[in-house]
């Protein structure tokens, strides 16, 4: 009796040690798959995802001088946050689906680069004054990640409603700004005034010396008359 007893405890620790040792082991496995991180939800791809990306993407077109779009295909996200960093603060780098893009530009002058937008893009919304300064952080960037074949150049860029392509991108994004034109022009009429001023102040002076060679001309012209009738007085 003593031995089944005996056996029975044993049975019965076993049993309960087992018991605990599987409750440990669910515990750590919930905790391993809490976790996890979250799968993606998919929000972008709903319809209040992409609601919410085209309004973002109109605030960003209403802020632009420029616009232009490059070519993303094949680009890590390494690749792509390194552009950003690259980029100055206030030029803002996003890429969005071309049916987005196409309804955030309708109906602004950046409409024109509706047209031709094929496979997947990348959109440098450049503010007023950046726009220098954007290319030359993208063209180095280019280098970095050794993307300087002609197909991974920008495709087209638009400015005041009108498209460019090719080398005329390089072109468009060295103009002068607006405040550049408005202190070029300023400076321009400011000297205006000084040059008026100094051709009026040289008039007087002009003058004084035309009448001082009218005054000589009179004078060396009348001396002859002078001599031809001293002797006729003296004969009288």
């Amino acid at each position: 009796m003593k031995l089944i007893a005996l056996l029975l405890i044993v049975i019965f620790v076993s049993v309960s040690s087992f018991g605990l040792l599987l409750q440990q082991s669910n515990y750590v496995n919930n905790r391993m798959i809490s976790m996890k991180a979250p799968k993606p939800s998919g929000f972008s791809n709903t319809k209040a995802g992409k609601l919410a990306i085209l309004e973002r993407t109109k605030k960003l077109v209403d802020k632009s001088a420029i616009i232009i779009t490059i070519p993303i295909e094949g680009v890590t996200k390494e690749q792509t946050d390194m552009l950003r960093k690259a980029l100055p603060k206030p030029t803002k780098a996003s890429v969005v689906k071309n049916a987005i893009f196409k309804k955030a530009v309708d109906g602004t002058q950046f409409s024109v680069l509706q047209t031709g937008l094929r496979d997947e893009n990348m959109y440098l919304f450049i503010p007023e004054g950046e726009s220098k300064a954007t290319y030359e952080a993208y063209k180095k960037w280019q280098k970095e990640v050794k993307r300087t074949e002609p197909k991974f150049s920008p495709k087209a860029g638009a400015l005041e409603g009108i498209l460019y392509t090719g080398d005329s991108i390089d072109v468009v994004v060295n103009l002068p700004t607006k405040l550049e034109l408005i202190t070029k022009i300023a400076q321009g009429i400011k000297a205006v005034p000084l040059k008026v001023a100094k051709g009026v102040k040289a008039v007087p002076d002009k003058l004084g010396r035309a009448f001082a060679a009218i005054r000589d001309q009179l004078e060396e012209q009348s001396k002859p008359a002078e001599s031809s009738e001293a002797p006729a007085e003296a004969t009288a």
